[in-house]
């Protein structure tokens, strides 16, 4: 049989296509759990894809990691604040990264600053926004392409990092992943807080990350109330 590397270099057969089961790893979304529990129970995964677009095609089934837009993108940024200004131990991995995180010290202050008093974009913040690590790489970043050339049959299951251990059961029959939402545990209630126009303003920026979720609702994926508001 004939294959041929496709460009996120997984060996894709050419003829006939075999299918592949792909976990759609999206960062802060429980995945470490998820990755950890697959592999100790040798999970019928084929590969995982982090942090880079999954690869398309007929031949691929898909398990999707998903969180609430929002709180991801939270836990994201003070993931980011605790590696790059409080251990410091990943300062100098992406450049301009420091000072951005940094300069606007809170999530919450970061938000604020996404649209001007007028309404209109602060192509700045949004910048800097998208020059964050996990931040750029959203919800719609994995999922635009990936749902507009799939049927809804590819979905084999979303787990929902608010659900983890349930939906580890349902999918895979793994009782007890063990830890769960650890990287939580280093970020204040206070910093998780969000003032209203905050929110207001990352339902607007993560327009995209909401219309993925409401598809995954469409298609029978997800339940109706999900993501439940903050």
């Amino acid at each position: 049989m004939q294959t041929g590397p496709n460009q996120q270099g997984f060996q894709t057969p050419q003829t006939p296509q075999t299918v592949q089961t792909i976990l759609v790893h999206i960062g802060k979304c429980g995945g470490a759990t998820l990755r950890e529990a697959l592999e100790a129970h040798e999970a019928p995964i084929d590969a995982i894809t982090h942090v880079r677009q999954p690869p398309l095609g007929p031949q691929y089934r898909y398990y999707i990691t998903l969180r609430c837009p929002i709180r991801r993108a939270i836990s994201a940024f003070y993931w980011r604040r605790k590696l790059v200004l409080t251990e410091a131990s990943q300062e100098n991995r992406f450049p301009g990264e420091a000072q951005i995180l940094r300069h606007y010290g809170s999530f919450d202050n970061l938000a604020r600053k996404l649209y001007r008093p007028n309404g209109s974009r602060d192509a700045l913040a949004q910048g800097h926004f998208r020059s964050i690590h996990h931040l750029s790489e959203d919800i719609g970043f994995y999922l635009q392409d990936l749902l507009a050339s799939s049927q809804p049959e590819q979905i084999l299951g979303v787990l929902r990092q608010e659900n983890l251990e349930a939906d580890l059961l349902q999918y895979f029959g793994i009782q007890n992943p063990g830890r769960v939402n650890d990287n939580r545990q280093g970020t204040s209630p206070e910093d998780r807080a969000l003032s209203p126009k905050a929110q207001a303003h990352l339902r607007r920026f993560l327009q995209a990350d909401f219309d993925c979720i409401a598809k995954l609702r469409d298609w029978g994926k997800l339940p109706s109330g999900y993501p439940a508001a903050l």
